[in-house]
């Protein structure tokens, strides 16, 4: 009885670092290689989350931006040069949110805006705000 739980611990022993040992080198590499590669694909196959992100960005994130920079200039300045001046602040975070989300809902969630240019007419032309986009990988 002694003689097979001897072995027994042996066994044990001897396997202990094997384990330790298995995620260690190559296989490690690979393994967190192919979950990467594997990640990408589920984002690419459900294009629905990219959408839901720029839905989002569009409709929440620009009026959570808006809301709050008007607040808080209302609260540090006096009341209408506050408001006005946070409106201001404000209206810059909808322009960007609503064009970074449009891009991200045009290009499925796969692109990502890093810039683009406001052409603001001339004064007294019957012309309108112009915003020109350069979607990455285009």
């Amino acid at each position: 009885m002694k003689y097979k739980s001897l072995v027994f611990l042996m066994i044990i022993a001897l396997a202990i670092p094997q384990f330790g040992m298995s995620r260690k080198g190559q296989y490690d590499e690979e393994a967190r290689q192919a979950e990467k590669e594997a990640k990408q694909a589920r984002k690419l196959k459900n294009p629905a989350t990219g959408i839901a992100s720029g839905v989002k960005e569009v409709a929440y994130d620009g009026t959570k931006g808006f809301l709050s920079d008007t607040a808080n200039e209302t609260r540090e300045d006096p009341l209408l040069v506050g408001t006005l001046e946070g409106a201001r602040k404000g209206s810059g975070k909808i322009l960007d949110s609503t064009v970074k989300g449009a891009v991200k809902v045009a290009t499925l969630g796969q692109g990502d805006l890093k810039e683009y240019e406001v052409i603001e007419p001339e004064s007294g032309s019957d012309e309108v705000t112009a915003i020109k986009i350069k979607i990455p990988g285009t």
